[in-house]
């Protein structure tokens, strides 16, 4: 374990410099556009992650803060998203010893394309570029621009079930610091409206890397939204990790308002 823990705290932090992964229904990115002179601002109030080494006293925790994405349209099928990590505080102990970092997070940039829709099926998918630019404070990101690509789709079932995927590939500065490493990742959700304002959803998550030292991660988690209105949503999700390089058990608070 001793050469395991020091693997997992860099997966973890490589994770949370990308800003606790994409903001949107649950974990999932969804295909669909902002209207031009519209905004939707996305924000996860509220997260924490919490890992710990059975065999010992070694842990791993994580806060972020109002993780903030704001889109606006471009066109009808295009728009563009800056997104940045207000406060991040990390701390993990490993062999007697505490390390802890805090400060401002990445600044990420996207653009979304809905390059297909099918009125008929209730179905659209899209393409998603982004970048992270190293702008974070206090050690808890890598100073290294990052990037990648998300392919988001979705569908309506009917009787209020939608159902949607998504596909990533992530390029991420590796651990030696000497070149970057590919990570591909998938995950899905099915959500389903209950009564009134709230729903229910399930998704899962899995991943893996060029990293030599990697292997398999993935998630499964659950969670319910309120619409207070049909312009602001609250979101509370929680997740529980699966692979050795994830995080125990993972919860989200967040905050959906279109204007």
């Amino acid at each position: 374990m001793r050469n395991r823990f020091p693997c997992l705290v860099a997966g973890l932090i490589a994770l949370l410099t990308l800003g606790l992964g994409p903001l949107a229904a649950q974990v999932t990115e969804t295909p669909d556009t902002i209207a031009p002179g519209k905004f939707l601002l996305k924000m996860d109030a509220l997260s924490l992650a919490f890992n710990r080494d059975h065999s010992g006293p070694d842990k791993f925790t994580a806060l972020g803060l109002a993780t903030t994405i704001l889109a606006t349209g471009v066109t009808q099928d295009v728009d563009v998203q800056v997104g940045m990590q207000f406060f991040a505080r990390e701390s993990y102990q490993y062999q007697g010893q505490s390390t802890l970092h805090s400060g401002l997070g990445d600044v990420t940039l996207r653009t979304k394309w809905t390059y297909w829709r099918d009125d008929s099926l209730g179905a659209m998918a899209a393409v998603m570029p982004f970048v992270k630019v190293p702008t974070s404070t206090g050690g808890v990101g890598n100073d290294q621009v990052e990037g990648g690509l998300i392919f988001p789709w979705a569908m309506a079932l009917g009787s209020g079930t939608v159902a949607g995927a998504m596909a990533e590939w992530d390029l991420l500065r590796n651990a030696a610091n000497d070149g970057y490493d590919s990570r591909w990742s998938a995950s899905g959700f099915l959500r389903q409206h209950l009564v009134g304002p709230w729903a229910a959803y399930a998704e899962a998550t899995l991943g893996v890397s060029s990293d030599s030292t990697s292997s398999f991660v993935g998630a499964l988690g659950a969670g319910a939204t309120w619409d207070l209105s049909e312009a602001l949503q609250l979101d509370y999700g929680v997740n529980r990790g699966l692979g050795y390089r994830t995080t125990d058990w993972a919860h989200a608070l967040r905050v959906r308002w279109r204007f």
